[in-house]
């Protein structure tokens, strides 16, 4: 009579292959995020994983994941198709706000850009902005990150100041939730206040009509509404 494995010794097998697949999937988080924050309000900026180690992982994680049988959820999230910069001085201030993918990629990143402007992680795994081409130069841009934090802006060092994140259309979350204006509105309240691009505020609450009231910069600490219908014109960081 064939013997028939128990129940225990199958456990014991499943919660390997488990163990085994975390491993994997914190192998390419740790990937992703030595560039890339992925969480949400997260700075964007520790040194980019090295291009053979970003390709074995890649090939790794393309052959075990289906081999293995590992679930899909566990994979390393993808490249955020928004990311919002803010502190860039006044000279280069345009460059600040909303950036999205541009398509292609750099170094296995991908690439975004703002108007003529383009960011990539450059040839020595920094954060790096181009003005009108792309250029993965480490010494190209106005703009060069340094290490988390710090970044040189025409040969001039900031600490501390410019900061990237990846960023989502507001979808209505509650109190305390950072946000951006990625296209231009009017708020709806009596006010009416222009809302600009770039413009951030913190949102105080949801309303039981499910729109919500924020307070914007600049304003003085006055309350503005925006309906649920122009959430769209809001980023969460």
């Amino acid at each position: 009579m064939a013997r028939v494995p128990s129940s225990r010794n199958g456990m014991h097998g499943q919660n390997t292959m488990t163990l085994f697949c975390l491993a994997l999937a914190a192998a390419q988080l740790v990937r992703w995020t030595t560039t890339f924050a992925v969480a949400p309000s997260s700075e964007l900026g520790a040194a980019a994983a090295s291009p053979r180690r970003g390709v074995l992982m890649a090939t790794l994680s393309t052959v075990l994941w289906p081999v293995l049988g590992c679930a899909p959820s566990l994979a390393a999230e993808a490249a955020p198709s928004i990311l919002f910069l803010s502190g860039l001085p006044e000279v280069h201030a345009n460059a600040n706000g909303v950036w999205r993918v541009a398509g292609g990629k750099i170094n296995e990143r991908a690439v975004y850009t703002n108007q003529d402007k383009y960011l990539v992680v450059n040839d020595c795994g920094k954060l790096q902005i181009n003005d009108r081409n792309i250029n993965s130069g480490c010494d190209a841009g106005f703009a060069r990150q340094l290490e988390k934090g710090k970044w040189v802006v025409d040969g001039q060092e900031l600490d501390g100041q410019i900061k990237v994140k990846s960023a989502k259309v507001f979808g209505g979350s509650g109190k305390g939730t950072t946000v951006a204006v990625q296209s231009e509105f009017i708020s709806d309240d009596d006010l009416t206040l222009k809302l600009v691009k770039g413009q951030m505020g913190t949102i105080q609450g949801i309303d039981e009509d499910g729109d919500a009231s924020v307070i914007f910069e600049g304003t003085g600490g006055a309350l503005n509404f925006v309906v649920k219908e122009n959430f769209g014109n809001l980023l969460q960081l």
